[in-house]
């Protein structure tokens, strides 16, 4: 067994329109991890991290009087490798699937659930089947809600290889079936963040108020070439999803499935006095993604947001990296969202009154002190 764990502490601003005070605050992250190997095919890891229960975000922020934060149990899987080419896991296990630095998913959900990965030479697939929301029949009452799981039953095959002496194309494509999701609510603290949701009773399954209203099926097509420039990496990639389940929005009148992301990474902060900047634009329309998945920085944590997102750091001493990120994004575009802003009159200088707003501005900024042990 051996361990390693890392500590973040961040410094975090919000300039949101419409918000007449701009928000600050301070916020740590800590995760403390074990690896460990049970025989020559056979190995794992568990990780506890702060954060609590939220599955988008192991930070803790510092208020509450100096309370003490939550540790929850972050990783808990085991890895199969019965022969070179072949690795099944099950667990609470990081993503199995390839991915660009795009901001289609978040990097601190660890999904649950059984998965199976190949490799040879060129050539890599995966499969998984991960768990959403159980749900059961009450024994008391049977008639009363339903069992049905939200599920996701995904796969991926792709290809990396070298294109000349120290460039290397990867190119992928993954398929994320969600089952028992349209109709349902399998929703992290009861919000869907931007996937359209629906009151009426004939979508509506049985014993529940408020469900999506699109099924996912999502395919995503993923690209990554890696090279050097002047001496220093150069990372580009992109991302094309389609949500192919996804029904007409009601205000729009149209599908709102598809999304895409383009950036770049230059140099590697990876040892002392390294570097690297780079930025990337991405836009995800209401439905061409599972919100619970998708980056809780990125437009808020929530689909329907377009923009630019820049990002450096610097490696002052080996295992200690400063970064920072400014996200320049634009919120609400497909759909507007109603807020109660003020309204003055000549008689009521404090009056509000309901506004529809699209295309909201949102900044976010991040400093980030990074150590590895």
């Amino acid at each position: 067994m051996s361990f390693s764990g890392d500590v973040r502490y961040r410094h975090e601003t919000f300039d949101v329109e419409y918000v007449d005070k701009d928000r600050s605050r301070q916020r740590i992250r800590a995760r403390l991890t074990a690896d460990f190997r049970v025989n020559e095919t056979l190995k794992g890891a568990i990780r506890l991290a702060t954060g609590g229960d939220d599955p988008r975000s192991a930070n803790a922020t510092l208020t509450g009087s100096n309370a003490r934060k939550d540790f929850g149990l972050d990783l808990a899987y085991l890895e199969w490798s019965p022969v070179a080419d072949w690795k099944f896991t099950a667990g609470k296990m990081k993503y199995v699937w390839s991915r660009t630095p795009s901001f289609f998913y978040d990097n601190d959900v660890n999904p649950e659930g059984l998965a199976a990965n190949y490799s040879r030479g060129n050539f890599f697939a995966s499969s998984f089947y991960h768990w959403l929301t159980e749900r059961a029949l009450s024994f008391s009452n049977p008639t009363a809600g339903n069992s049905t799981d939200s599920t996701l039953l995904g796969g991926q095959v792709g290809w990396k290889g070298d294109l000349a002496d120290g460039t290397a194309l990867t190119l992928s494509a993954s398929y994320l079936d969600f089952g028992g999701v349209e109709g349902y609510n399998p929703f992290y603290a009861g919000n869907a963040f931007g996937n359209t949701t629906t009151t009426s009773a004939a979508v509506c399954r049985k014993a529940i108020s408020t469900c999506l209203l699109s099924d996912f099926n999502v395919v995503v097509l993923s690209g990554e070439l890696t090279t050097s420039l002047a001496g220093h990496p150069l990372r580009a990639y992109f991302d094309l999803a389609q949500n192919t389940g996804a029904v007409s929005n009601p205000v729009a009148g149209k599908k709102l499935d598809s999304a895409y992301a383009l950036g770049f990474v230059y140099g590697r902060a990876s040892g002392a006095g390294t570097w690297e900047f780079g930025t990337i634009y991405q836009n995800v329309e209401k439905d061409a993604l599972f919100g619970q998945l998708v980056d809780s920085n990125f437009g808020g944590g929530n689909t329907d947001a377009d923009g630019l997102v820049f990002a450096g750091a610097y490696a002052p001493a080996r295992n200690w990296t400063i970064s920072g990120r400014f996200f320049l994004n634009s919120l609400y575009n497909d759909v507007p969202i109603t807020l109660t802003l003020l309204s003055p009159t000549t008689t009521n200088p404090n009056a509000t009154a309901a506004r529809s707003v699209s295309e909201r501005d949102y900044k976010r900024l991040q400093i980030d002190l990074n150590f590895k042990f």
